[in-house]
């Protein structure tokens, strides 16, 4: 499909046919996300996965999760490094998050449990207020003895999740080597 096509497309007024849902798609995944139209993201994220052809399903799945990582992110960073998560929060549920290859495809990285339990005593954050104020995903399943494991991922992609940048100085063993005077530690939950 030619550029000016692609762009015809994604300008065009919505519709509604799974045919042009799915070239819609197509179009909208040829595109790198710094340059997608932003005023066609709330139609592309509408789009039902179950509508669209099997081939684009996964690839669509992850662009999805990928544009709500980023918007979780960006609303983030306007709450800045001190949060104040309330014990009611909702849990974000993306079906999309519940499976694994969509997840890695999205710029999701795996976190150890070992690893989340330290970022948890670093900032003071419930898995819970990571679940809601950051871009936490869990993945449960059964191991070869039927033991049901919890994996644990972070965003890391265009922009990374400030709780795996946390992870990676940890990972890097350059988590406490220099001051904080100039500089905050992380993000930091308030209960």
């Amino acid at each position: 499909m030619h550029a000016l096509a692609l762009v015809a497309l994604l300008f065009s007024a919505p519709a509604r046919a799974a045919d042009d849902d799915a070239q819609f798609v197509e179009a909208f995944l040829k595109i790198d996300v710094p340059r997608l139209p932003a005023e066609q993201i709330g139609r592309f994220v509408a789009i039902e996965p179950a509508t669209l052809p099997e081939k684009l399903r996964e690839p669509f799945k992850a662009r999805r999760l990928e544009l709500r990582a980023l918007r979780d992110l960006a609303s983030g960073k306007k709450k800045g490094p001190w949060r104040m998560p309330q014990s009611d929060c909702e849990i974000p549920h993306d079906s999309d998050a519940g499976e694994l290859a969509v997840l890695k495809r999205a710029g999701y990285v795996e976190v150890e449990e070992e690893e989340m339990r330290w970022v948890g005593d670093k900032t003071k954050c419930s898995e819970r207020d990571m679940l809601c104020e950051f871009t936490l995903k869990e993945l449960d399943f059964k191991t070869k003895d039927k033991k049901t494991r919890r994996r644990y991922f972070l965003y890391c992609r265009a922009s990374c999740d400030p709780l795996m940048v946390l992870i990676g100085a940890h990972r890097s063993k350059v988590d406490d080597s220099q001051t904080h005077f100039f500089g905050m530690a992380g993000p930091t939950c308030n209960h």
